[in-house]
Order: structure tokens, then sequence, then C-alpha cells
């Protein structure tokens, strides 16, 4: 939504936690709920970051941090925290005044700026191929390891995906992503974890690749004709068990014995934020040790 919704009520209906609240048979439904709001509630869960923060935002309504305060500085980085904390100390509680309201749309305008330009798909997607160097016009093989949902990664395929064949590449999916795409059964997304509302049914089919019916086989030797200018890992962490974690993990030893440590990633999804000062943590011996294979991409570092 570009634009920012006539607001309704002040709260959006949803509280974290509180399973009656969740109530929203679709994804349309369920986004109304947040445009009809001036702000939602949100907060920390298993780590800072959590798709409810972008959900509120990019449903034109002012997510309301209870402990934002006390975010880590390597934590939430693509979020506009300190706008956040304007939100908390300048307009929660809420007053219904004139010069309240102006304050609202100005940092509601702010935070749904920001969002737009650092937070979608796509951004991240540009973000990750600047940092490792890669041309928009490049073939990424996305290695999926477990096929449970996992937020980070769904995403972060559905931007590669989008920006790589805007420019003549392509990003695939092993074992295929298959509810990202259009064609996939809008009932059988309702099946899938959070009812998929926001990650199935976003991509349609327009690359070759992407019609091909993949085996085993011929991924392995895509791999070993070294077809693929980058592969990525993911979901991996010390939390995915064996599917998640070298030497386990799909065709490691075909992607090992090609590509070098610049042409391998590894996309950490989980909860657990990765505290690189306790190097006794089973969490951070996984990344360290995964690191010197390839680039690590977690959701957020402890202090």
């Amino acid at each position: 939504m570009k634009e920012n919704p006539t607001k309704a009520q002040i709260w959006a209906e949803v509280i974290p936690g509180f399973k009656e609240t969740y109530r929203f048979g679709s994804e349309l439904e369920y986004y109304q709920m947040y445009q009809a709001a001036k702000f939602g509630f949100t907060w920390k869960k298993g780590g800072w970051d959590c798709l409810r923060h972008y959900e509120i935002i990019a449903n034109g309504a002012i997510p309301v941090f209870r402990d934002i305060d006390h975010c880590p500085e390597s934590s939430l980085t693509n979020l506009p925290k300190n706008l956040f904390k304007r939100v908390n100390s300048e307009l929660i509680p809420w007053r219904n005044m004139e010069e309240s309201e102006k304050l609202y749309q100005t940092l509601l305008g702010q935070i749904r700026e920001y969002c737009l330009e650092n937070t979608t798909s796509e951004a991240t997607a540009t973000k990750i191929l600047k940092i490792l160097d890669l041309s928009s016009s490049c073939s990424v093989l996305l290695l999926t390891c477990d096929l449970r949902v996992n937020y980070s990664r769904e995403f972060t395929f559905i931007g590669l995906n989008r920006v790589l064949k805007e420019n003549g590449g392509v990003c695939v999916s092993y074992p295929e992503l298959s509810p990202a795409y259009r064609d996939f059964p809008e009932d059988e997304s309702l099946k899938l974890y959070g009812k998929g509302f926001g990650y199935t049914r976003r991509l349609e089919r327009s690359h070759p690749s992407e019609f091909r019916k993949w085996t085993d086989e011929q991924i392995r030797k895509s791999i070993i004709e070294k077809e693929w200018d980058y592969v990525l890992f993911g979901k991996v962490g010390y939390d995915e068990f064996a599917q998640g974690r070298i030497p386990s993990l799909p065709f490691w030893d075909e992607v090992n014995s090609v590509y070098t440590r610049d042409q391998i990633g590894f996309l950490y999804g989980g909860d657990s934020m990765q505290d690189l000062s306790d190097k006794g943590s089973r969490h951070t011996r996984h990344l360290l040790k995964h690191a010197k294979f390839g680039s690590c991409f977690v959701r957020e570092l402890a202090p």
C-alpha cells in the first residue's frame, strides 16, 4: 500500500501472543485490520526481528514496540528504531488533538518511506547482491535444505527472483519453494504456516529454469558444471538439525569441490540471536564454522 489509509480506530485488533485475536480467514481481511488502525502492537518474540513489524508498516500503521529502548544496536538494523522511539515518547499515549495528528502523519510518512527503501524483498535482495559483489543479471541456486517455512528464506528468495529476472538473471530454488509461485493453489496456501500470508503466490514463472522439472541428478550436474554464479544454502543453523549444517547440507560435497568461498552463502533464519562474544555457544560455533566456507547472513547479532 502506497497511500496512507483513512483510520477508523486507534489500535489494531491483533495482540501478539493472544491467539484469540488471530481470527482472520484471508490475507486481505488481515491487512485491512491494520489499514484501519493508527497503531499496531508488536514486540520481541524469539528474537527482535519479526514479520509482524513489517506487516504493520506495509499496511499504513505505526508499530508500537513495548521495549524498543532495550533493543541492541546490532538488532533490527533494517528498521528506523529512532523513529519508533519517538513514537513511544511523543505519541503514546495517544491524544486526539490536531498537533498529535500532524506529528502522527509526519512520523508515519518517514517510517514508511524508510521501509520502502530498505526493507522490501527487492531491497533486501539488492543489498545482498551488493554485499556479494554479484551482478543483478547473475544466476543463483538456492538449495532449500529443510522445506518447512522460514520467513527469512522465503522473502529473500522472492526478492532475489524478482530482482534478477528483471535484469536477465534468475534465482532457482531446489527443492522448489513452490508456494511462492502464483500457480500454487490458494486453498493450499491457507494450510501453511501463518496461513501463507505474505509469502505465498507472489511470483510469476517467466524464466525457462522455472518451468523445468529439476531432479537431483540434474541439479548435481548443474553444480558440477558450474552453471550457477552463486550457491546459497537456506535455511541453515544449529536449530535446523542435520539438514542445516555442514557436511549434511544438500549437495555439499559437489558445491564445496567446485565453488570458492566467495561463491557460497549460508542463510540463517532461526529466531536465536547470534552472540559472537559467547564462543562456547553452539549457535556461535555453528556460525563461525560455516563462515570459513562462505558468507553468512543472519537475522540479528547480540551485542
